[in-house]
């Protein structure tokens, strides 16, 4: 089996396309991704993650090779990186995601806007007693 490179995120009818970066908690204690959902982080060096999914819940896939693969792959030789894809079982992945983080942010953008610059000139908020509470529920502050 040759595989599949894993690449860019993807759906089927992408209404709204974006980047997302992460910097991983350091402030509390972490015990990093591996031992997060049970992989030895002596055998494994995550790699990646994904969480998907969408009307029906979401999911979390990690992404991990053997620990050696700094000792495999030097920096810069461009040698694929070879992985095993982890689908995570009983793990809110969300929640993962708020124990890893230190600082996340993800940036959407509307298909039709192609790839046109978006200056922001001006700075709101929304009162949540406009529509927040009716479709979402009571919020807490």
């Amino acid at each position: 089996m040759d595989g599949e490179i894993w690449g860019d995120a993807s759906v089927a009818f992408p209404d709204w396309k974006g980047t997302a970066q992460l910097d991983e908690r350091m402030t509390v204690p972490w015990e990093g991704l591996a031992r997060a959902v049970g992989l030895d982080p002596e055998q494994w060096q995550v790699v990646g993650f994904n969480i998907g999914g969408g009307e029906n819940g979401f999911h979390l896939r990690i992404y991990a090779t053997p620990g050696d693969v700094w000792e495999r792959v030097k920096p810069d030789d461009g040698a694929e990186v070879e992985v095993t894809e982890f689908l995570v079982h009983d793990v809110d992945p969300l929640a993962i995601l708020q124990r890893m983080t230190h600082g996340f942010e993800l940036n959407m953008r509307i298909r039709s806007l192609d790839n046109r610059v978006v200056r922001v000139r001006a700075l709101s908020d929304l009162p949540s007693e406009l529509f927040v509470e009716e479709n979402f529920g009571p919020q807490v502050d």
